[in-house]
């Protein structure tokens, strides 16, 4: 049984926008109709960690302790430091230090005592105390777990605890014990820098006569079979909760050792096993991208599947004293660099098992130095696949790599990770019309969900990310005559007009009900979303309108296409009566609608579920009154309710009765400059969301049998701000063949959004050419 270090090599005591033909809302926090989201950046955060900050990142690395695992080496500057080859310095940077994670080590000259492992929890197994030539220990101890403060360097883990015991005083009978004792106190890792130096292949040779592998092992030591078998069977069940980190031997046996080696002849071994050798590196000392890799231990073998190798000269604690420090080398301090990189992951996953953490740190190790020597790749699911050599195994571990996503990264609904349906993020969205403003954003905004990478690994996300926010569009009506989208209006007759009554079909009417909406007195040539009859587009709608003594009163009902959703509907009828008092006009009008894919216009794909069913009512009043000197004066209000349905396994469960209303009055004077011109002043309110509730189911975690784990959130729909359009318009015909109007609109909470502001210009020019 041996040590795996090399000898010692020293030892010491010590806002603005222009839009032609049309009018376009723009300025701070809002857009033309289009869709704006939360950034995010590749900056994410564990379940238990923030993202990774760079300049704490140099701090770290530029900071004495962290220097001095180099200390006593002194190399050329092509030969990396120890913890910055492995990016340390950037996982700590997340705030992840090994707090609350227990590390057991299994070695020998433990000084519990020294200032590396001062105000550390540490639980012994039986006398771990050094005795003479058992200096070993103390070093591997404080590079997984050494103080960060305390001393003179610190280790990968420097908050994590530590449960010891004693290999030389414990026969392999006793280190099963040890490792159940582990096991039974909550260790997520536990490092072997000793073992056997006997090649795997001769434990293959006797199991090929028929022995087990425990009696195969016990012919190589003193142990008996049962003592290798109940050591075998404390590892399998160490690797329920924690990861076993073996040194492979310093000599080159051809292949893994016996020890480093377990999981080829005991396969119930490799759920959660890492297996280390140790390499000496040249790199590029301005990028650090290593060059050559020259092997010094026993290379990965048959356990490249589950092998990692790194640089193991290191500087640390001593069991001299307790301000001791010496330097050596050898897989021997190599491990304990995996097994401290393992707290870090425990901490930063605690709801991953241990095997995913171990293929974390596989999974993303730095291959690319033997990228042309491949001689397997490794099928972690989820798409991931990793290439490893027999030498280098899966190549160097990058501990910052291991805690940001790998693969894709998706939002999931279902029970089970392992069942669940996955939707990439990207895709996974929920969009608000302008009614909502940014209600939804502001119900979701300190609400952390959770999102899953290809391995599984939970990573937290703001709910908003996923929010759309779509911003009103301001047309002159005007340019509605001029656009061609291949649509037109047309007025058909529906029989013969008898009497007083009129009917009237609008087919294809562009910008959905504007002309509807129009002749219901809904809107005028600067306000088309005072109405919930604006969600819809490309409309067939039917009016009947009967004239009385009063005026007259009409009947209509229109199918459309959904504007915030090119697979919704939309869909109603309604009444309205206009009441003409001398040169005035006051119109009563009432509305049933039912959407499709939307509610009130928010629509969210199959991950938050799209509405599959929407009702509102609205009733709405106008007027218009024309005063002297070709002065007259217009309004109009709706005021509504609405309530929807949400089904399927969407984060969406409940849309709660809503409360919209929108509003514009205006004056507008003829013969304003030349006869046969006009100018109009309006003010206008789009609809707006006065109340309403939307409850969602959100991922937050998941659990280690990879549940995934919910949290209803209910909230709110109505936005911070309700907009105010201020516009003014002229129009004026040039000659009998033309018609020239100019728009200018100001808006106050623009998008419904408290404090944006957002103002349009426009022109439009028309000439009949015929």
């Amino acid at each position: 049984m041996k040590l795996r270090r090399k000898l010692s090599r020293y030892t010491l005591l010590s806002s603005a926008c222009f839009g032609v033909l049309f009018l376009a809302a723009c300025g701070p926090g809002s857009g033309s109709g289009g869709g704006t989201s939360t950034s995010i950046t590749a900056a994410w955060a564990t379940g238990s960690a923030g993202a990774e900050n760079s300049a704490l990142a140099t701090t770290i690395a530029n900071s004495s302790e962290f220097l001095a695992v180099d200390r006593n080496y002194v190399r050329a500057s092509t030969k990396p430091h120890a913890y910055r080859l492995i990016k340390l310095h950037n996982a700590l940077s997340t705030g992840l230090t090994g707090s609350g994670q227990l590390v057991a080590v299994v070695d020998d000259g433990f000084q519990t005592t020294h200032e590396e492992f001062s105000g550390k929890i540490i639980h012994e197994y039986g006398n771990v105390s050094p005795y003479f030539g058992s200096d070993h220990g103390t070093h591997v101890a404080s590079i997984a777990t050494g103080n960060q403060g305390t001393g003179e360097i610190m280790g990968v883990a420097p908050e994590a605890d530590l449960h010891l015991a004693s290999f030389e005083r414990n026969g392999i009978l006793g280190l099963g014990y040890a490792t159940d004792d582990a096991a039974s106190k909550g260790a997520v890792v536990q490092n072997n820098s000793w073992g056997y130096d006997y090649s795997i292949t001769n434990i293959q040779s006797q199991m090929s006569s028929g022995k087990s592998a425990a009696a195969a092992l016990a012919t190589y030591t003193t142990d008996s079979t049962a003592d290798w078998q109940y050591y075998i069977d404390a590892l399998d069940e160490f690797q329920k909760t924690g990861v076993i980190v073996f040194a492979n031997a310093n000599t080159n046996l051809g292949d893994v050792d016996m020890s480093a080696g377990l999981p080829v002849v005991a396969p119930e071994l490799a759920e959660a096993w890492i297996s280390v050798s140790e390499v000496e590196f040249l790199i590029d000392s301005s990028t650090e991208k290593i060059l050559s890799a020259k092997l010094l231990s026993t290379p990965c073998g048959q356990a490249a599947e589950f092998c990692l190798v790194g640089d193991g000269e290191t500087y640390a604690a001593s069991d001299n004293a307790n301000d001791a420090y010496e330097g050596g080398a050898g897989t021997s301090y190599t491990a304990p660099q995996v097994a401290g990189a393992v707290a870090l992951l425990a901490e930063g996953f605690p709801s991953l098992t241990p095997g995913e953490w171990r293929d974390r740190l596989l999974a993303s190790a730095d291959n690319n130095f033997f990228a042309s020597n491949i001689d397997g790749t490794t099928d972690f699911g989820g798409g991931v696949t990793h290439g490893y050599s027999d030498i280098f195994g899966h190549g160097v571990m990058n501990i910052s790599a291991a805690l940001q996503p790998i693969g894709d990264v998706s939002v999931v609904r279902g029970n089970n990770l392992a069942t669940g349906t996955r939707t990439p993020l990207g895709a996974a969205t929920i969009s608000t019309s302008a009614t909502y403003g940014d209600g939804l954003s502001r119900m979701l905004k300190e609400q952390e969900m959770a999102v899953f990478d290809a391995l599984n690994g939970n990573f937290e996300i703001r709910a908003d990310y996923f929010v759309q926010e779509n911003q009103n569009t301001y047309r002159s009506a005007s340019l509605d005559s001029l656009k061609d989208k291949g649509q037109s209006r047309t007025s058909l007759s529906l029989g013969d007009d008898t009497g007083n009554v009129e009917n009237v079909l609008y087919f294809g009417a562009q910008d959905g009900l504007a002309h509807l909406q129009t002749d219901l007195g809904l809107t005028n040539s600067l306000a088309q979303n005072v109405s919930v009859l604006s969600f819809a587009e490309t409309a067939t709608a039917v009016y009947q309108k009967h004239d009385t003594a009063f005026g007259h009163y009409g009947f209509y009902g229109f199918s459309a296409q959904h504007s915030e959703n090119i697979n919704g509907s939309l869909s109603g009828a309604g009444a309205n009566a206009q009441f003409n008092l001398g040169n005035s006009s006051l119109r009563v009008g009432f509305n049933q609608m039912v959407e499709t894919g939307a509610f009130l216009g928010l629509v969210g794909n199959e991950a938050f579920n799209t509405p599959t069913l929407a009702s509102s009512q609205s009733a709405n009043l106008s007027f218009d009154t024309d005063l002297s000197n070709g002065i007259s004066v217009f309004g109009a209000a709706e005021l509504g309710r609405a309530s929807g349905q949400a089904e399927g396994d969407g984060f969406v469960t409940a849309f709660n009765t809503a409360q919209f209303s929108g509003f514009h009055l205006g004056v507008a004077k003829a013969d304003f400059v030349q006869k046969g011109d006009r100018v109009t002043l309006s003010l206008a309110q789009p609809i707006h969301a006065d109340a309403g509730d939307v409850t969602m189911n959100l991922p937050v975690g998941r659990d280690k049998d990879g549940n995934i784990i919910y949290e209803q959130v209910s909230g709110n729909l109505s936005p911070s701000g309700r907009e105010i359009d201020i516009a003014a318009s002229y129009f004026m015909q040039p000659d009998a063949f033309s018609t020239l109007q100019f728009d200018v609109m100001y808006a106050l909470d623009a998008g419904h959004v408290a404090g944006e502001r957002s103002y349009g210009i426009g022109a439009s020019f028309k000439r009949d050419l015929n």
